[in-house]
C-alpha cells in the first residue's frame, strides 16, 4: 500500500514548478485524488485521464479513456503519479509538444514503445530517461519526502 500522503507531496512538488494557470493533464489518474489535491492548490485547469470509471457519474475534468501520446488534446503540462502503462505515453506527449512533465514512475509496464530489457525498476527508469532525452526533454530525478520505493 502506498503512503497516504503521496498525492499531497506530489501536488506540492507540482505547485512549486508549474504555473496555476496551466492546463494540466493527469495521466492514469485512478480515482482523481491528484486532481483534487491540485485543485486544493488553486489549479483550475486539470483534466484527469483513466480508462477505469471509478464513479457512476461523469465528473467534471475526467476523461474515461486511455491517454495516448498522439492524442489531439492540447495541454501545457503533463503530470502522472504511478501511471502504469501511461508512463511512456506521458513522456512522449510532453516531448512532442515540448512541455513540462512531472512523472513519478512505478512498475515496468510499457505500452507506447517496446522495452526488451530486464524488468527491473532501475533499468526501467534508465529506459524512461533515455526516452525523455530522445525527445529533447531535460531529466531531473528528485525524491518526495514519503514512504515508498527508494530505488
Amino acid at each position: 500500500m502506498g503512503d497516504p500522503r503521496r498525492f499531497h507531496f506530489f501536488a506540492e512538488y507540482i505547485a512549486a514548478r508549474i504555473p496555476r494557470s496551466a492546463h494540466i493533464v493527469d495521466v492514469a489518474s485512478g480515482r482523481g485524488i491528484l486532481q483534487a489535491a491540485l485543485r486544493e492548490r488553486r489549479f483550475s485547469h486539470v483534466t484527469s485521464w483513466d480508462r477505469r470509471r471509478r464513479s457512476p457519474y461523469n465528473r467534471h475534468g475526467h476523461r474515461y479513456d486511455w491517454f495516448r501520446h498522439d492524442t489531439q488534446e492540447s495541454y501545457d503540462a503533463v503530470v502522472a503519479m504511478h501511471p502504469d502503462e501511461g508512463t511512456d505515453h506521458a513522456i512522449l506527449y510532453a516531448g512532442h509538444h515540448q512541455i513540462s512533465a512531472i512523472i513519478c514512475p512505478c512498475c515496468v509496464r510499457p505500452s507506447a514503445r517496446p522495452f526488451w530489457e530486464p524488468a527491473k525498476y532501475h533499468v526501467w527508469c534508465a529506459h524512461l530517461e533515455r526516452m525523455a532525452q530522445a525527445v529533447s526533454l531535460q531529466v531531473r530525478w528528485d525524491r518526495l519526502p514519503m514512504n515508498g520505493r527508494t530505488s
